[in-house]
């Protein structure tokens, strides 16, 4: 009789253990997308030839061509403050184009002589790595030292 208790008791904790593994992939796969989330990026087109050292490239895909850009600043407006430039360039470092770029004034990116430095507004999706460009500012932005003269 004990024998027999004891083999439902194990025969029990293998079938919890079970569902709770199954329940845990299950919940990992069903996981929600991502909403967009409000990025900045500060870029700057480099000039012809230029040696990046270790600062951080991104690539810009705009309808079919790709533009190369060094990143001087990012920043993500995630009202939760879960998610931050880091999290977002870990997950979209390794394409290549970094950015599938749509919306206003996507051709921009085309227009920049090499030096010229601009900060572009815009919502970034995790799901598919589209950036759709909702601004764009000369310069460093809002938040770029002050200039002397």
């Amino acid at each position: 009789m004990v024998k027999h208790a004891v083999s439902r008791t194990i025969i029990l904790a293998v079938a919890l253990s079970a569902i709770v593994c199954i329940a845990t992939r299950a919940h990992a796969q069903l996981r929600p997308m991502m909403i967009p989330l409000t990025t900045t990026l500060v870029i700057t087109k480099p000039a012809p030839g230029e040696i990046y050292g270790n600062k951080q490239v991104v690539t810009m895909g705009v309808a079919g061509k790709t533009y190369k850009f060094v990143l001087n600043d990012a920043y993500v407006d995630d009202p939760r403050g879960v998610i931050h430039w880091p999290d977002v360039w870990e997950l979209v470092r390794q394409y290549k184009p970094t950015l599938h770029v749509t919306g206003l004034g996507e051709d921009t990116f085309a227009k920049m002589k090499p030096g010229e430095t601009l900060t572009v507004r815009g919502m970034f999706s995790g799901n598919n790595q589209t950036y759709e460009v909702m601004g764009t500012e000369p310069g460093g932005g809002p938040f770029a030292p002050a200039q002397h003269y």
